[in-house]
């Protein structure tokens, strides 16, 4: 499906390539692609990108170290080991990078692509770069600032500008507080893609897991302040989905909309 929050010179393509909360046939991990040119997290990218078009990706922004946002990360390195002249930038927070080190590319669970070389890979396939909190930084052609939400491990919400638009684009999330200060006067900004796992009765599990449910998902855009911001919903975990989608309409926010897999938005 093709559809547009605002679509106008300089806009956005924002291609969503999985975006829920759990696997299952016909529901594929979280993974986001803006412009054809930036990857937002890596559930599903080697399952939906074709091998030239993974050999076209320069820069990824991972929000956190879960599985269900990094697992195609070990196969998109393994798949370019041999084929890059250059590394694929794989961006986020000191702690969040730390974890890809730690516990993915770490020669125990997965090969040490940010070190292995030979004749045929005279540099690492990829390349583990920091980014500090609260302060943009040009990665690709957009200027990127990373914001830290509450989750269970640490999580990374995203502010990405290009052409005098942004998107905020938060990873997962229970509430939190500094994003939604810095969102409230933040020019140029369209949409918002953030998180609804569980259904309100599953509170008290979405709580405890680091999660939103609808309910509380709106106790966070009433803190965004503002009513020219579309609300993109991702991360419905496949079992709740319909159930989900329920207790969303019940808002009566006609700014909220539930992504699918396969959708384009044009920002």
């Amino acid at each position: 499906m093709t559809w547009s929050v605002y679509d106008g010179p300089g806009s956005m393509k924002l291609r969503v390539l999985g975006c829920s909360g759990g696997e299952v046939p016909g529901h594929k991990l979280s993974c986001f692609f803006l412009d054809d040119s930036l990857l937002i997290d890596a559930g599903c990218v080697t399952s939906t990108l074709d091998l030239p078009a993974q050999k076209k990706i320069d820069n990824v922004l991972i929000t956190h170290i879960h599985l269900d946002h990094t697992l195609a990360l070990a196969m998109l390195a393994d798949n370019l080991y041999g084929k890059s002249k250059a590394s694929v930038r794989l961006w986020s927070t000191t702690e969040v990078i730390d974890g890809l080190k730690n516990f993915l590319f770490n020669n125990q669970i997965w090969p040490d692509f940010t070190q292995l070389t030979d004749d045929a890979q005279r540099v690492p396939v990829v390349k583990l770069c920091a980014l500090p909190e609260r302060e943009a930084r040009n990665v690709g052609q957009y200027s990127v600032t990373a914001v830290a939400v509450t989750h269970v491990v640490p999580s990374v919400g995203y502010f990405i500008e290009n052409k005098g638009q942004t998107l905020l684009h938060l990873g997962d999330t229970r509430s939190t507080d500094e994003v939604w200060s810095l969102a409230h006067n933040r020019p140029g900004l369209c949409a918002v893609v953030i998180e609804s796992s569980f259904p309100d009765r599953l509170r008290e599990v979405a709580n405890a897991s680091g999660h939103l449910t609808p309910q509380t998902l709106a106790q966070e855009i009433e803190k965004l302040g503002r009513n020219d911001v579309q609300i993109l919903v991702s991360h419905l975990k496949p079992a709740f989905r319909e159930e989900i989608i329920a207790d969303l309409k019940k808002l009566k926010n006609p700014r909220v909309k539930v992504l699918r897999d396969g959708d384009i938005v044009h920002l």
